[in-house]
């Protein structure tokens, strides 16, 4: 299985470190599997997945904002990684995700956010930057 490649989930996490987006969203695609197991998202997150992943949650490319919305939905299931997207501001860009004209960026904005609101500072965010339309 891919634990038997310890080196190799440093290395992808690094890969997040890349100013190409093709390489980012694929990279983020990979994260999404890699983290369905929980022993690899442990390792992933020792390495520092979460900060990384945050840092690119301000970006307008559809592709890399699914991938990246999907990649932080399977991440929040592990400790206290819901907290730290919260701590590392991956949360109010997010919210902007669902101004995307994209339904599979829809759907997979919807998958974080809602992994996310499982921590109430992330919820205060939510709302404070328009996640629920006030009339």
């Amino acid at each position: 299985m891919v634990r038997s490649f310890v080196g190799g989930l440093e290395l992808i996490v690094n890969l997040l470190k890349s100013k190409n987006k093709e390489v980012l969203a694929s990279v983020c695609a990979a994260i999404t599997n890699i983290a369905k197991d929980e022993e690899n998202l442990a390792v992933i997150t020792d390495h520092g997945v979460v900060p990384l992943l945050s840092k690119l949650a301000n970006t307008n490319n559809d592709k890399l904002r699914r991938h990246l919305a999907e990649a932080i939905s399977h991440c929040c299931l592990w400790g206290s990684n819901r907290v730290t997207f919260g701590e590392t501001k991956a949360v109010a860009p997010l919210v902007r995700y669902l101004k995307s004209n994209d339904p599979s960026v829809h759907r997979a904005t919807a998958q974080a956010l809602y992994q996310l609101s499982e921590d109430p500072n992330n919820c205060i965010t939510m709302h404070e930057n328009g996640v629920v339309k006030v009339s």
